[in-house]
């Protein structure tokens, strides 16, 4: 699997070379064999962009650290293989490449393949109807309306897009009414392939989760880069919070932050009453069982605190919010997203050729270009980095 990068934001990545090393913000050429100038253990309380600050001073520098730790679990199975920068364990020995090899890799998080994209004309193949169940961020950011023409010109199909939370698009899997999912949930994900509901899940891209607030700032956590000491603070002030409570993938990156907070949690029933969920107690935290675009509406109107991916709040801005990004940096916060073909020997009557085509075309070169492009003109950063087995594997080295 490859190592996930967090660091899309061209002008975090500079950021952080230039906390690396002020004099050069060109990097230097990386030896082929990363050397660790210190070997860490994982403590209990501990996280990469924590353990980042502490060594480099820069939150940001934790994907170099994953990349090196990687590169030496390649040769020393000592060394932990860290599949999700979100997640570290207790024990796991970490490699703390030395600030220039720092700089380099983060550098490399940058790197992109060499692709022109053909202009789209039909392959011959004929998908013809095929449902994709998804994220609503992925409706919302409006990346969809973008990139699905090509795949429906090319393969002379219509998708249909059922946008809901990734528990509900998963469940659509389950029980036979899609034909792939498109989610960002790691665990649920891992649990719908291990079961057999699902196969073929392959890395498509990534963007962070950012905690969002008014610019008032009640709860007095603007700069903070620790999401749970974020959501405490906002608990122990009891500011307004908007919770998506639809057991999205959104809802289960909000709730882990929430255990880590160390705030006492109590049990409430998710919009599946089979799939109670932990939350903070009091009125100030509102459960609102809708999509991201409805509840950073409520989240505006009312002045409250909640928690969106990047791009959905980034798209939203162009129709006017007052609310703004005021905790980010965490690795915690990282939100990859996996696209999964539904089982034909659970649904017999699934479009396996078509689901099987999709998935092909999603982690294709040219797709992913297309998915680094989108955003930039608007933006100025593209909303949603490539992660495909094949992008990573086309970068210049």
């Amino acid at each position: 699997m490859h190592i996930k990068k967090f660091l899309f934001l061209t002008v975090l990545v500079a950021l952080a070379l230039t906390s690396l090393a002020p004099a050069a913000i060109a990097a230097p050429p990386l030896q082929s064999a990363v050397a660790c100038e210190q070997e860490v253990i994982v403590q209990n309380d501990d996280w990469l962009s924590k353990i980042a600050e502490k060594v480099y001073g820069d939150v940001l520098a934790y994907p170099a650290i994953a990349d090196a730790t990687n590169a030496k679990n390649a040769e020393d199975s000592s060394f932990a293989k860290i599949d999700n920068v979100d997640v570290i364990e207790t024990g796991w020995k970490l490699c703390i490449p030395s600030p220039a090899d720092a700089e380099a890799l983060l550098a490399r998080s940058l790197a992109a393949p060499d692709v022109t994209v053909s202009p789209a004309a039909p392959t011959g193949q004929q998908v013809g109807r095929l449902v994709l169940a998804t994220t609503t961020s992925t409706q919302d950011s409006g990346l969809l309306d973008v990139i699905l023409p090509d795949f429906e010109t090319r393969y002379a199909a219509d998708v249909e897009v059922i946008a809901v939370g990734t528990g509900q698009a998963i469940e659509l899997g389950r029980n036979c009414d899609a034909d792939v999912v498109l989610v960002h949930a790691r665990s649920q994900e891992e649990a719908f392939v291990n079961d057999g509901a699902g196969i073929n899940r392959q890395d498509v891209m990534y963007n962070d989760f950012v905690i969002l607030g008014p610019a008032a700032d009640p709860a007095g956590i603007k700069g903070m880069t620790d999401a749970g000491a974020a959501f405490l603070k906002i608990a122990e002030t009891q500011s307004p919070f908007i919770s998506r409570g639809d057991n999205s993938g959104t809802h289960t990156k909000e709730q882990s932050i929430w255990t880590a907070s160390g705030l006492t949690l109590i049990e409430a029933a998710d919009v599946d009453p089979t799939k109670p969920y932990k939350r903070p107690e009091g009125d100030w935290y509102q459960s609102v069982g809708q999509g991201m675009g409805a509840v950073l509406t409520i989240a505006n109107e009312q002045q409250a605190y909640t928690l969106s991916d990047r791009a959905t709040f980034l798209a939203r801005q162009l129709e006017g919010t007052e609310l703004e990004i005021l905790v980010e940096g965490d690795s915690r916060l990282f939100n990859p997203y996996g696209v999964i073909e539904v089982n034909p020997e659970k649904c017999p009557a699934v479009n396996a050729a078509g689901a099987q085509a999709f998935v092909e075309w999603l982690t294709s070169l040219e797709t992913q270009t297309l998915i680094s492009q989108f955003g930039v003109d608007q933006f100025g950063q593209s909303l949603f980095i490539p992660d495909s087995e094949a992008w990573n594997a086309a970068k210049p080295q």
